[in-house]
């Protein structure tokens, strides 16, 4: 999709809710198709009809995006109803259901965080790549997490999780690009979603979900290679990676010290 291309037709995912819904409502206008999908078939149904009252025409589906075989008959069938321009790969678990537990995630939560946040995004990808490739035109926006940069010992599967999605979004990049097709790695902080609410911790430099949904949009609309945000987060993390690995180490043992442990306490804690 060349940079200052509006899309006539843009795939979500994880629209129900969140960052997704405001991304949704952000793309909705007259003459353009929204096809949008997401695990929860109420609220998507809400951001569906929000999204025809400001104009656009919308197709929503109740998709598992762990589901590949369902995801990729939803995609083909999507393209087929008109070229899809842009597709934001955006569903992901994250929040409470991120947080290890004192002894680290058990093999049931590991499984799940990557089923969604790593295969999840590629079950989304991959069908529409053939065709885009074939029209020799596109873009492709995955969203992972700025968290993804460094190792939080809160929740290490889902920091992986989010590793891989940028990992898989530069090779992406490179490789599509004598093909015409724009990658996007989007890596935000914090955003205040029902997701990020059910954190009982600090959520430093918060945004709001439209404002976030504005960057975003707008990024992928000037073609960047990635949208990370905010700023201050950014340079925080970009600082602990720079840092002696020792140090580093330190410093994120130190803020487990007043960490609330999902579930219940060790034996021996009260």
């Amino acid at each position: 999709m060349p940079s200052q291309h509006l899309p006539g037709h843009l795939v979500l995912t994880g629209a129900s809710s969140g960052l997704g819904q405001a991304l949704a409502l952000h793309y909705a206008a007259p003459g353009r198709l929204l096809s949008l999908s997401g695990r929860d078939g109420a609220r998507l149904a809400g951001v569906a009809d929000a999204c025809r009252a400001l104009g656009a025409r919308v197709e929503a589906a109740q998709v598992d995006v762990t589901d590949a075989g369902a995801m990729a008959d939803w995609l083909l069938a999507q393209d087929s109803l008109a070229p899809v321009d842009l597709l934001i790969a955006n569903a992901g678990l994250g929040g409470a259901a991120a947080l290890a537990p004192r002894g680290g995630e058990d093999g049931v939560q590991a499984r799940a965080l990557l089923a969604v946040n790593t295969l999840g995004l590629v079950n989304t990808v991959t069908p529409l790549l053939p065709r885009m490739r074939a029209r020799r035109q596109g873009q492709l926006a995955l969203v992972g997490s700025i968290q993804g940069d460094l190792g939080l010992p809160q929740s290490p599967v889902y920091s992986a999780s989010k590793a891989a999605v940028r990992i898989y979004a530069d090779g992406l990049r490179r490789l599509l690009r004598a093909d015409g097709i724009g990658v996007t790695t989007v890596l935000p902080g914090f955003i205040d979603t029902p997701m990020s609410q059910s954190l009982q911790m600090a959520r430093p430099f918060l945004w709001p979900a439209d404002k976030a949904a504005r960057r975003i949009a707008r990024d992928i609309a000037r073609g960047a290679r990635y949208s990370i945000f905010p700023l201050p987060l950014r340079l925080a993390i970009g600082l602990g990676r720079a840092l002696p690995s020792a140090l580093t180490d330190f410093v994120l043992a130190q803020s487990l010290r007043h960490h609330r442990w999902p579930g219940p306490p060790p034996e021996g804690e009260a």
